[in-house]
């Protein structure tokens, strides 16, 4: 491993570790994700989670869910995986590629938030996943890629059940990924 005596004696050693990277979705059953650019349920839960979760971070989203925000989510660095270089919104990035997107996280995590196409390009470099499952199967045209259960562990799980105070019950789930 290289090493830097630089000022003062001080020791460093430099690494070639990338950033994390952390997906975050809430999928039904069949992890299906929305329709029609939209989510197909509403879970105040879920959004309080999201929120805490990527307040102050760097967020990786596809155009279609750029759009759908209809504004760039505040306290974020928003970047949008668009192959025009546009973005929908003031406040948000384009960027062309993951690679792109991960030189822009300054070493702190990368949080990618959707849509289909942009899981299934993070999933294979990816830490983490954080899901809501919601306990219930809609009709939807965008799914979350199939998660190899080999290849990630449950570290968290909570369930709320369905009741009086809420119409939907879903489970708060964080796995990472399994190292040899």
């Amino acid at each position: 491993m290289p090493r830097d005596q630089s000022a003062g004696g001080c020791v460093s050693v430099a690494t070639d570790a990338r950033p994390r990277i952390a997906l975050i979705a809430a999928v039904d059953r069949q992890l299906g994700l929305g329709k029609d650019n939209t989510l197909v349920w509403h879970l105040p839960e879920d959004l309080r989670r999201f929120k805490q979760l990527t307040m102050g971070a760097t967020l990786l989203m596809g155009r279609k869910t750029a759009e759908s925000l209809g504004r760039a989510l505040p306290g974020r660095t928003n970047l949008v995986l668009t192959r025009s270089g546009q973005v929908p919104y003031a406040g948000m990035q384009a960027v062309t590629s993951l690679q792109d997107a991960l030189e822009q996280t300054n070493g702190e995590r990368l949080w990618v938030i959707g849509g289909g196409e942009i899981y299934r390009l993070a999933l294979p470099l990816a830490d983490e996943i954080h899901l809501t499952r919601v306990d219930a199967e809609f009709d939807v045209d965008t799914w979350f890629p199939p998660i190899a259960k080999d290849e990630w562990q449950t570290v968290e799980s909570e369930h709320y059940p369905a009741g009086a105070e809420r119409k939907l019950g879903f489970s708060l789930i964080t796995l990472r990924r399994v190292t040899n």
